[in-house]
């Protein structure tokens, strides 16, 4: 049980970091290049000072962290793009494509197959995350930004299954920490680019502030919770539990926003909760991925 207690605290993690990030947005009016650069660099921070107190500095394999340039880095900068342009509501629903685009790229990439359970399992659960996704409010949307989001939701899905093949080598904090440094260092110059070569972030104090709480709250959390939890479960199987996403944003939306809920809400989150809860209680547990002999006498 414990990979998926993991993939679900991510979730929450994930929902309550994309609603912080809306906040800043839309209260911070800067650019989302800027908040991202402050997210990133906080979370960087964050996850450098984990790795430090808890002894699990990655004296190697930094090279290997050239998969956040996918995600965070590719993936939330047209996220982010695709956030300012479009409603949170459609970037809810097309980011639920993410957990049906996982089993196709690792069919495809690693030739596992998914079985017909699985497939069963993403379709329910994608099918309840989508109710709660549309049950949202009357925001205008835009082409662009919706296919912003789209492609960001493809770079997310291709990093999922190449993050799976990483955590074999490195331990999940100083994993984290190698690809956000990549991660970061590839916003920054996007940021240069983008900004006219201005490279401090346009934002207040109170911006600043609120930048840096979600990008921990979007990034080193649910990104060291879920690579803990490839080790203890598949990929697939894993990017099954990305559907809770929707579930808790809207949760964080009422609480933090004061949005309502609907009933549609509670009939896609009763769904997405059952076909979890019928996975979780049925599969036989998955064997943690063994290290690599090299990378464990190194620590």
């Amino acid at each position: 049980m414990t990979g998926p207690l993991l993939m679900v605290a991510s979730a929450a993690a994930w929902a309550a970091g994309l609603v912080l990030t809306k906040v800043t947005l839309d209260s911070s009016g800067a650019e989302p290049s800027s908040v991202l650069l402050v997210q990133l660099g906080a979370s960087v921070g964050v996850l450098a000072a984990a790795c430090l107190v808890s002894g699990a500095w990655p004296r190697s394999g930094w090279r290997q962290g050239w998969v956040g340039l996918l995600e965070p880095g590719v993936a939330y900068q047209l996220a982010l793009a695709g956030l300012a342009l479009t409603s949170a509501t459609n970037a809810t629903v097309l980011g639920s494509l993410e957990p049906v685009m996982v089993p196709l790229i690792a069919w495809l990439l690693l030739r596992d197959r998914p079985r017909p359970r699985l497939i069963v399992l993403v379709a329910g659960a994608t099918i309840g995350s989508a109710l709660v996704s549309f049950s949202g409010g009357n925001d205008s949307g835009s082409l662009v930004g919706d296919a912003l989001v789209v492609a960001s939701v493809a770079a997310a899905a291709l990093y999922v299954v190449v993050a799976s093949r990483h955590v074999t080598a490195l331990r999940p904090l100083p994993a984290a920490l190698g690809q956000q440094v990549w991660a970061l260092g590839f916003v920054a110059v996007s940021h240069l680019v983008l900004s006219g070569g201005a490279f401090w972030p346009q934002l207040g104090f109170d911006g600043l502030l609120l930048a840096a709480l979600s990008g921990v709250v979007n990034y080193a959390l649910p990104f060291w919770l879920y690579l803990s939890a490839l080790t203890r479960m598949p990929v697939a199987r894993a990017a099954t539990y990305l559907t809770l996403i929707p579930v808790f944003g809207v949760l964080g939306s009422a609480v933090l926003l004061g949005e309502g809920i609907g009933w549609l809400d509670i009939l896609g989150s009763a769904l997405v909760v059952a076909a979890l809860l019928f996975d979780a209680t049925t599969s036989a547990p998955a064997k943690p991925h063994a290290k690599q002999p090299a990378e464990r006498s190194r620590r």
